[in-house]
């Protein structure tokens, strides 16, 4: 695919050598420089505005672009710019893609002096899979009028992945640091959140209840009429495509989702009513229950793909992409303004996983959080070990698998653009634990996408 025009015009005016490579390039770069995914040697273009108008900064890959530091540099408070405002700038120019090169919009542009750092930089060109190679020396001179400057922060290096008494220590440092709470000795009353619904620990008694058996998982889900209609809407799902009329939450456990599917929907939905969903969230994501449906559909259908001497509990796994990103409802809960202050710079840094700009803002992430009050919620281990370990490739404790699930189930969705994140490959040793294929896990996350309208009503009752 040929270079763009408005792309060539600047590489011929400014004399600027390069050559070409391709994805499969860049992905070895990124994958042999840690953290996982990211290179210095890799520039990002970040659009933002404010009321002066449209910038663009030039930063590495390596690195989260801090709004605070332009502030403080500048005196201006910048937002992303909005996916529809992006779209626009590409139809103007002729773009698939932003290369990262200051001259191709003509915008008021800032450097990240980091980049300069490096002895060639690869940029894409702005059409599909084909990247410039160009030598830092002369992208240099492309930045004779720009801003130069420290305008970011490197990602944490040390994220506490396998320690769960410093998640409570980071969480309460967040606390002490962000809110007036007077700190306590109890979890749930540090966040200052409600107790864990009674519902759910009914559903939690019979996991653990060997006698448990259809007709009384019908009848603890049956007194909560809520519940028990949103379980039945679910057996009706086109998703399942089951003929017939299914009239009782028993007929929706025997004839179409099972009981292990249940008893952990249940859980689930008990668990997503204790908080409300944000109003606010980073523009261009998916809204948070119509990610934890599709998530959690993908894991169930991931699971059977699994051999079955390692294959993990359907029922369970469903649970944990559900509630995979439960720690969102909880940041917007207990920290409002820095919320907002996270979901803006999660907007201003498409490049890199969100967990690095929480642990850089917070000093915790999402799923700290959301683990410690798992963990004191008493859920299963699987889940809390889930939700920790979602980001952790390297995770090879108990209930692994569990984790692993969700860091393949994620990433294979936000590849086919779907998702809170960068495009970001899964590592290849996690999928040979699994047992897995990376085309197997393509082509179900593919067909699920396409079956989206067949969810939407498991995702509207969540919404309720």
């Amino acid at each position: 695919m040929a270079i763009p025009a408005t792309v060539m015009k600047v590489l011929d005016d400014w004399h600027v050598p390069y050559s070409l490579t391709d994805d499969d390039e860049i992905n070895q770069l990124m994958q042999s420089n840690p953290p996982a995914s990211y290179s210095s040697k890799v520039a990002n273009v970040v659009f933002l505005k404010d009321q002066d108008g449209k910038v663009q900064v030039v930063i590495p890959g390596n690195r989260l672009l801090d709004l605070n530091l332009l502030a403080h540099r500048f005196g201006r408070q910048f937002t992303a710019l909005s996916a529809a405002e992006l779209q626009h700038l590409r139809n103007q120019y002729g773009l698939d893609d932003f290369p990262a090169l200051p001259q191709v919009t003509g915008l008021d542009s800032m450097v990240d002096e980091s980049l300069l750092n490096e002895s060639e930089l690869f940029i894409v060109s702005g059409a599909e899979h084909e990247w410039l190679k160009i030598p830092t020396d002369k992208f240099r001179n492309l930045t004779t009028s720009s801003h130069v400057g420290n305008f970011t922060a490197p990602l944490a290096g040390d994220i506490h992945h396998n320690d769960s008494e410093q998640d409570l220590d980071d969480v309460h440092a967040a606390i002490r640091q962000f809110t007036p709470m007077r700190i306590k000795q109890r979890l749930e009353e540090t966040l200052d959140l409600p107790p864990l619904p009674e519902t759910a620990r009914r559903i939690i008694d019979l996991r653990v209840d060997p006698n448990a058996d259809t007709v009384s998982l019908a009848q603890a889900v049956e007194l909560d009429p809520g519940m028990s209609a949103q379980v039945v809407s679910w057996a009706r799902s086109p998703y399942y495509g089951v003929r017939g009329e299914i009239k009782t939450v028993e007929d929706a456990v025997l004839r179409v989702l099972g009981f292990d599917l249940v008893i952990n929907l249940a859980l689930g939905l008990a668990l997503g009513r204790t908080l409300a969903v944000p109003k606010e969230g980073p523009h261009g994501y998916a809204p948070f229950w119509q990610q934890a449906v599709v998530t959690a559909t993908l894991c169930g259908e991931l699971v059977r793909l699994i051999p079955a001497r390692q294959r993990p509990d359907h029922g369970l796994a469903y649970l944990c992409g559900l509630l995979h990103n439960f720690g969102f409802l909880v940041l917007g809960h207990v920290f409002p303004p820095q919320f907002s202050l996270v979901n803006r710079h999660i907007e201003a840094n498409p490049h890199i996983n969100r967990f690095y700009i929480e642990r850089h803002l917070l000093g915790m992430t999402r799923e700290q959080v959301s683990g410690c009050l798992m963990q004191q919620w008493r859920m299963p281990e699987e889940l809390v070990t889930a939700l920790r370990q979602q980001h952790n490739p390297a995770f090879s404790g108990e209930h692994a698998a569990y984790a692993q699930l969700l860091y393949v189930a994620t990433r294979s969705l936000r590849r086919h653009g779907f998702g809170d994140g960068p495009s970001e490959l899964p590592e290849q040793y996690v999928l040979d634990d699994l047992g897995l294929q990376a085309e197997a896990v393509d082509d179900i996350t593919q067909s699920i996408l396409t079956k989206m309208d067949d969810l939407s009503d498991l995702v509207s009752m969540l919404n309720k």
